[in-house]
């Protein structure tokens, strides 16, 4: 079984060796050659997706939303795209986590500020969703990973902010 599962590996590697999209995922710290190609394999074509959000919708990592005129009730994620989909994205953000120099990121700072507030789970779920939006601008710009635009201090924003920042 091991044996056939290397053989497999080896001939991912063969194909996928020149492929753009596999080597730009590969350029994001902790993105490993099995989660690239499974991003690959769903992705296929990014142009098909007018933005991050709808990639992201794809994936099955947006929240549900039920809004009746004025009442807006969010839920649990979507789960609408492919399973294996949505944890490569997962796996991403944990071999990212696991990553000695990822700690000054935005991203890991407000993984650690949401896992106090709504725990573990969905704050990974949420880290997820903001990858697939990274992904969906990596590939379609044709861009590596940039690591220095991921340094920053996060900062929560408070119930006004949030506000504002939804209603625009």
């Amino acid at each position: 079984m091991a044996e056939s599962v290397k053989v497999i590996e080896k001939q991912l590697a063969e194909l996928t060796k020149d492929d753009e999209m596999v080597n730009c995922l590969m350029t994001i710290r902790g993105c490993g050659k099995i989660t690239a190609w499974i991003i690959r394999a769903y992705t296929e074509d990014i142009g098909r997706f007018a933005s991050a959000k709808k990639y992201a919708a794809f994936c099955g990592l947006v929240p549900w939303v039920q809004d009746s005129n004025e009442t807006v009730h969010h839920g649990k994620i979507t789960k609408r795209g492919p399973q294996e989909l949505r944890t490569a994205f997962v796996q991403l953000v944990l071999g990212i986590r696991r990553c000695k120099d990822t700690s000054e990121w935005r991203i890991m700072q407000r993984l650690d500020y949401m896992k106090k507030n709504k725990g573990s789970g969905k704050s990974i779920v949420a880290a997820a969703r903001k990858m697939a939006e990274i992904v969906w601008a990596l590939l379609t710009d044709k861009k590596d990973f940039d690591s220095k635009k991921m340094i920053g201090k996060y900062k929560p924003m408070n119930l006004g902010e949030q506000a504002f920042a939804a209603s625009n």
